[in-house]
């Protein structure tokens, strides 16, 4: 299942797990605050119960031998996602890597696998939601096929723009 380049550092690619939940989970939580130049209260509570509700959930060890994730992504069921969203589309809802591991091209592998995944579970369609000042993350999604769909929208929880964005597959 991987696809991920030895040679730049990433572990290998592989299934999630019940005993990843809380590693993901402080992933998710360091990416953020990284991105948000903070920490945020709720991030983590927000993001735990999405584990349970999993329909294609992908880790990748870390490189460096320890016993974290480098990152993950974990999508989601049709009509999980927020109202509006197609109700046919699963919901890429978590991409987070570690902010050490961050800039080797690890994000875009998870996307690629997850999609790919999606597809082969007769995925349609997928949706996200991404903050459109995480202009790292949009020129991802766009290089990877994504458009924005609909109209911008609140955070609920950081209160700054968010965007949907769709991808057939």
């Amino acid at each position: 299942m991987s696809d991920m380049d030895p040679t730049r550092g990433t572990g290998e690619m592989r299934p999630g797990a019940a005993a990843d939940v809380e590693a993901c989970v402080a992933v998710w939580v360091a990416a953020c605050a990284a991105r948000d130049g903070r920490a945020v209260d709720g991030v983590a509570e927000r993001a735990r119960p999405k584990f349970d509700a999993a329909v294609v959930w992908l880790v990748v060890d870390g490189s460096d031998g320890s016993d974290g994730i480098d990152g993950f992504v974990l999508a989601t069921r049709p009509g999980s996602g927020l109202t509006g969203d197609p109700a046919d589309a699963a919901v890429l809802g978590l991409l987070a890597t570690r902010p050490g591991a961050q800039s080797r091209g690890l994000g875009r592998s998870l996307l690629r696998a997850a999609t790919r995944e999606l597809a082969a579970r007769g995925h349609e369609r997928v949706v996200l939601h991404a903050l459109l000042d995480d202009v790292g993350a949009v020129r991802l999604y766009e290089s990877e096929g994504w458009t924005a769909a609909g109209v911008p929208f609140e955070h609920s929880l950081l209160e700054r723009p968010v965007q949907r964005f769709e991808r057939v597959l």
